[in-house]
């Protein structure tokens, strides 16, 4: 009796193969005459957003100008967006927001108190003395 093989589709894991960023759009809002847009302008006018944009060509720029507090609209592959309100904010620290979130998987964070994460499932199967037969397990 031969034996055969499991069939089972490979899983797609980033960074094995090829590296898909997991932002790839953000979305930049600021108001023309606001007093809490001037670090997103200063940002713009210096051209130090062009030198941001440069470096991280996975990822697509979109600066809207519209009435309101400034925004940052980060769309992450898993089709979640985060906005960030950079109101009131220097752009040294705008930029800081920016290249934080842009490293970011989209997930939401969370505390993991174990010591392995795994996508695979377990070698050994799951046990239990329920899973023995009667004739196997322990009398007492």
């Amino acid at each position: 009796m031969p034996v055969k093989a499991i069939a089972k589709t490979s899983i797609a894991r980033n960074g094995i193969g090829a590296y898909i960023v997991p932002c790839h759009r953000i979305s930049l809002q600021y108001c023309n005459w606001g007093g809490s847009s001037t670090g997103l302008r200063e940002l713009l006018k210096t051209g130090r957003l062009d030198k941001l944009a440069s470096e991280k060509k996975g990822i697509f720029f979109d600066i809207n100008k519209k009435n309101g507090h400034p925004t940052a609209s980060f769309h992450y592959n898993n089709d979640t967006i985060k906005t960030v309100e950079i109101a009131n904010l220097k752009p040294s620290e705008i930029l800081a927001k920016i290249d934080e979130h842009s490293q970011r998987s989209g997930n939401d964070l969370f505390k993991f108190n174990h010591k392995v994460l795994s996508i695979n499932d377990s070698v050994r199967g799951i046990w239990s003395p329920l899973h023995t037969p009667k004739s196997h397990r322990h009398k007492i």
